[in-house]
């Protein structure tokens, strides 16, 4: 068989290729080295009863998870064991620790509980009609919205109330910033979110799209509100001007920024959480339990949602360097940037 003679220039050329070859060849392994790394995190769900919503992080990093289709509050330890389970009230929704280390629930019959370290009840108090959002402000304080009673309630640590003020037509999501000032989302078709100073007077109103819900504040100032209904992130400045608008797909609801600098969010209707890039750049996805809802961060950097649609919690372990960021020592007394 005879052999075809190669000119100089068609070796080169041949050379080239092999070499762009290989050169392709070492990109994918190491692009595939790097979406192996990216999804390092590992996922487990573990069971916890009927609609779980609200959630927090105490001591020694234990969760807590107010069962919304019930009446209790269960506590589990990093590893997802039951350490205790709590009796609050009928239908418990949201739920923070407050600075003293006591547990506060608000509940679908109107009702904020204030328990103990040993899940005893210590106090009840009526604050409205349907309370959502609850939060502990960096004086302390106790917030909590409600939606039908169109109002957020201001309690002291002994659940004392403070004050209530109007806060739109259907207050649910709820953050303060450093500065004590409340920013309220209404979960209506031309929602909004509320800004009131300490003193619960409305500063300003601005437009966030058809029924916002969660909502959270960056280190800058910035304001994050997920949209289920437009699948959407929508991130505000100071003066409610929307400076980006992220799309994701699967009806956004939880929110929480991490302190390394990312953020997840819970994808209610997709049974996923996205995690995203300071710019709004899809880092990674994590499978969860069904309707995931609720959101938070702990110390650990694992990330954590309440699933109402199967009654679990998904811990998604190693999902960021950092842990959940508030504008303050806020809900979990934890440091900020």
């Amino acid at each position: 068989m005879k052999l075809k003679n190669y000119s100089p220039v068609s070796m080169e050329k041949h050379r080239q290729f092999s070499l762009f070859l290989l050169l392709s060849l070492i990109f994918l392994i190491d692009a595939g080295n790097i979406n192996n790394s990216a999804n390092a995190a590992t996922v487990s769900n573990f069971k916890v009863g009927t609609t779980p919503y609200g959630l927090a992080v105490g001591k020694k990093d234990n969760v807590y998870v107010a069962i919304g289709g019930f009446n209790n509050v269960v506590k589990l330890n990093q590893n997802g064991k039951l350490i205790k389970n709590i009796i609050a009230d009928w239908a418990p929704s949201g739920i923070v620790i407050g600075k003293n280390g006591y547990v506060y629930v608000s509940t679908g019959i109107g009702k904020v509980v204030k328990l103990n370290n040993k899940g005893q009840i210590l106090k009840k108090v009526k604050v409205g009609i349907i309370p959502a959002g609850i939060a502990v402000g960096p004086d302390g304080n106790i917030y909590v919205t409600s939606i039908h009673s169109k109002t957020v309630t201001k309690l002291n640590p002994a659940l004392k109330v403070l004050k209530i003020f109007y806060a739109g037509i259907a207050p649910y999501g709820i953050v303060l910033n450093d500065n004590g000032f409340i920013y309220v989302t209404n979960f209506a078709n031309k929602g909004t979110v509320t800004v009131l100073n300490r003193s619960g007077k409305i500063i300003k109103v601005f437009n966030a799209q058809r029924k916002p819900e969660g909502i959270a504040i960056g280190p800058a100032g910035n304001i994050y509100v997920t949209n289920g209904l437009s699948d959407s992130v929508l991130k505000f400045n100071q003066n409610g001007k929307i400076l980006e608008k992220i799309n994701i797909k699967g009806a956004p609801y939880g929110i929480a920024l991490s302190t390394a600098g990312s953020m997840f969010v819970a994808c209610i209707y997709a049974d996923k959480v996205v995690k995203l890039s300071r710019t709004g750049k899809v880092l990674n996805t994590y499978k969860t339990g069904k309707n995931p809802n609720f959101i938070l961060i702990d110390d650990n950097g694992n990330v954590w949602t309440a699933n109402s649609g199967d009654g679990t919690v998904t811990k998604i372990s190693g999902a960021t360097k950092g842990k959940e960021f508030f504008p303050y020592k806020g809900p979990i007394w934890q440091e900020s940037f």
